[in-house]
């Protein structure tokens, strides 16, 4: 009995030994399985809202290296519990938006679930990033919305502009037939006014709904600025508005529509003056740069210190027929956004309320 024993003893612990390293084996795979899935995947603590687990996804997407994510409050998930509390189903979809590392707002589309875990009611949730395909899709809504409106702006202005001339007209024949001196001729002027004001924003809707194709030539934009500040001289006098010139001599020429290009920056400025109370100041540099695709362009900077705009308003004020300005008929930015969309540039601007607005075009240089 006593040799059956000793001999016992060492399969049972050869048997032991291996089943751990089986175990070992699976373990490693499925943490091989977990690190390396295309997808990120978190691990949530429901109520702290810290991440107890991730994966190299889940950092790479956040840019926030995996030992620095363990712990790491996601308030983000909120939003998701709350669905969760909510459903009736184990697992919901939605969409949630961080900020990465480097403060770029990016959009994940996250797939969670409770599992208790330890006693704990945890928060598994597996995330995709979908920035690209919903500013892709934003994009594409965007032209089709552009699409339409352009009809309906061409459809409406036409109609618009047959009664107005009919109107404008008879108060040009009643203005004929009053004195000077008859006080109610006052009101004949307010009402060709307000014609000519109809008559600007049918003028300006038409120009948007069907704009022209640009006639290119080889434009030097820096005479694009000088010839557009002569333009708008009585505005910058006007409101003791002083423009400082910070213009690259070296810069080549670039294949454009010259007339578009120059209401491109007529409008540009204009807004800028709007901004500035008085006494202000607007400064206009082109340079050279490496653009966001690794690719040289003729970086243009247009910079007023006025009353600057709403981080709401930034990202409205491209869309057709939204202003703030008493006067405006929302056109103009959007306008200015299609003539250099067609010249294949880009415009972006950054602004602070009460410091003032930066709008920055890109003309990409073409070998």
């Amino acid at each position: 009995m006593k040799t059956q024993t000793d001999i016992s003893k060492p399969v049972k612990s050869r048997t032991s030994q291996e089943q751990a390293k089986q175990l070992q084996k699976q373990v490693a795979w499925y943490k091989s399985f977990f690190d390396n899935a295309a997808d990120a995947v978190f691990m949530i603590q429901s109520e702290t809202w810290c991440v107890l687990d991730s994966n190299e996804r889940a950092s790479a997407i956040l840019g926030v290296a995996h030992a620095d994510l363990l712990g790491k409050r996601l308030p983000e998930f909120k939003h998701v519990f709350s669905l969760l509390s909510r459903s009736v189903v184990p697992t919901v979809l939605s969409e949630v938006e961080f900020e990465n590392s480097n403060g770029n707002k990016i959009q994940l589309e996250v797939s969670a679930r409770f599992i208790d875990y330890d006693g704990q009611r945890l928060i598994l949730a597996i995330a995709r990033d979908v920035t690209e395909q919903r500013a892709l899709t934003d994009k594409m809504l965007q032209a089709d919305k552009m699409m339409l409106l352009g009809q309906l702006s061409a459809s409406v202005a036409h109609e618009i502009r047959n009664p107005l001339a009919a109107v404008n007209l008879n108060l040009q024949m009643l203005l004929r037939k009053i004195s000077e001196t008859e006080p109610h001729i006052q009101y004949v002027n307010t009402a060709l006014r307000g014609v000519e004001r109809i008559l600007n924003i049918v003028n300006t809707t038409l120009n948007f709904a069907k704009p022209l194709p640009p006639r290119v030539t080889p434009v030097n934009l820096n005479s694009v600025v000088v010839d557009s500040i002569d333009l708008i001289s009585d505005i910058l006098l006007r409101k003791a508005i002083i423009v400082e010139l910070d213009l690259d001599e070296e810069l080549p020429v670039v294949s454009a529509d010259v007339n578009q290009m120059q209401q491109v920056l007529i409008n540009l400025l204009t807004n800028a003056c709007d901004a500035i109370t008085l006494k202000g100041e607007i400064i206009i540099k082109t340079n050279i740069e490496v653009g966001e695709h690794g690719k040289p362009c003729i970086m243009m900077r247009i910079k007023d210190n006025g009353m600057g705009i709403s981080e709401e308003d930034l990202t409205k004020i491209f869309d057709p027929f939204f202003t703030r300005k008493a006067e405006g008929t929302g056109l103009g930015l959007a306008i200015i956004q299609r003539i250099l969309q067609q010249h294949g540039c880009s415009i972006h601007v950054e602004s602070i309320v009460g410091t003032g607005s930066t709008f920055t075009i890109c003309f990409p240089l073409f070998s």
